[in-house]
């Protein structure tokens, strides 16, 4: 009677230690995946949006494709001046120079509250 019963517990446990096993493995699965995904698009090249620009695509559209792709993009004035020349408009070689702009000054911001103090400006 006695071994019956140690037998049942024994089972018991046995199917109470993988039913822990397999919602911990569960939910480290769904948790890796929730980190896992990212909702950009791949980035917009340069020679997409030349392209983009000589089909006529509209200033906004191609704009609001960069936006979503989250693309930075670093370009020195002659770099822009090229652009221009082969027909990229205006407000879309503004808003890449935006986004390297926009980027410097989030880099910035990081690298000044790394360097932040507990006293500093007395703010504790």
């Amino acid at each position: 009677m006695l071994c019956r019963v140690i037998g049942r517990i024994e089972k018991l446990w046995q199917h109470r230690r993988s039913l822990s096993m397999a919602l911990a493995g569960g939910a480290l699965l769904n948790g890796c995946a929730a980190l896992g995904t990212d909702s950009a698009k791949a980035p917009v090249t340069i020679s997409e949006v030349i392209q983009m620009s000589k089909e006529n695509v509209p200033t906004d559209t191609i704009a609001n494709r960069m936006r979503e792709s989250k693309a930075v993009y670093r370009l020195k004035a002659t770099g822009l001046v090229r652009l221009h020349d082969q027909g990229v408009p205006d407000p879309v070689l503004n808003y890449m120079q935006q986004t390297y702009l926009d980027a410097v000054r989030r880099e910035q911001v990081q690298a000044d509250r790394n360097t932040w103090g507990m006293w500093r400006d007395h703010f504790w």
